[in-house]
Parts: structure tokens; sequence; C-alpha cells
């Protein structure tokens, strides 16, 4: 057993690598970079930004390396610093970000799954107890139609009715 956990935690390093880079791959793949958002953006509201201040803050995020050395720093300060950066929507650091929603979050998911609980163990009971029934098929069939919806999907259509 404990030579299967651990092949599973080395299965996971190179996992874990990869998805990190497609992440990182996915985010660089719009044109250009933010500066130049946030130069458009300042453009739009009417305001202008020199040429000094747009090297200094692309020397200071980094934006003019090249993207595997940009994928070093930014996983190197990660995983020795615990740093996952700053963010440039909010100005303040991802990892202030994180713990701000992170009660919310857990509470969210407890609910979630005390509720499915409530609701499936009674279920899956009476199934038990009345196999090939009416009750049964009932929630034989919502029970796989559940399963294949996909969660985006089924938000979607709860906020469109909401």
């Amino acid at each position: 057993m404990l030579l299967y956990i651990l092949r599973r935690v080395f299965y996971m390093i190179p996992t874990l690598i990869v998805i990190s880079i497609i992440s990182f791959v996915i985010i660089q793949l719009p044109p250009g970079d933010y500066l130049t958002t946030y130069v458009a953006e300042l453009v739009s509201q009417g305001e202008t930004v020199n040429q000094a201040t747009l090297d200094q803050l692309k020397q200071r995020y980094g934006l003019g390396l090249p993207v595997y050395q940009q994928y070093l720093k930014w996983i190197g300060n990660i995983l020795l610093k615990g740093d996952f950066g700053q963010s440039f929507t909010w100005g303040r650091p991802v990892n202030e970000l994180i713990w701000d929603r992170l009660f919310f979050t857990m509470l969210i998911t407890f609910l979630t799954v005390m509720f499915v609980w409530i609701v499936s163990l009674p279920i899956g009971v009476y199934s038990a107890v009345r196999q090939y029934s009416l009750g049964d098929y009932l929630a034989t069939f919502f029970g796989f139609l559940g399963l294949a919806i996909p969660d985006f999907l089924l938000g979607l259509v709860l906020m469109y009715f909401a």
C-alpha cells in the first residue's frame, strides 16, 4: 500500500508540472501583455502613460524577459517563497486574494457536501429497499441525468431561471 501511495505521489509531480506549463502558456496566448491592456484602458479613459513608467513596470514584473524565463521566475517564486505574485487587476498580492476568499469557498463546499448527503442517502436507501419500483427507476433516471449534465451548463441554466 505504501508503494502504491509513493508511486501516485511520484506521478503527481510531472502532472503538476505539465498543468502549470499549460496554465502559463494559456495565460500568455493572447496577443500583447498586461501592460498593453493597461495602456489601452488608460487611453480609452483619456489618460496617457509615458515610456519611462512602462519600462519601469515591464522591469518590475519581468515582462521583458523571454517566456521560459518568465515561467521559471513565476514557478520559482511559488515553490521557493510561496509567492504567487501581484494581481494586476486588484493591485494586491495573489496570496491575500486567495486567503480572503478561502473561508467562503470552504463554507460553500461544506454546505454542498452536507446537502448532497442529506438528499442522496435517503434516496439511496429507498432505492435499495424498494428495488425495481417506480421510485427506484425515477431516482436512477434523475441520478444518471445529473451525471450527464455538465456542471457549468447546469450552473448557467440555474442562473438563467434565478
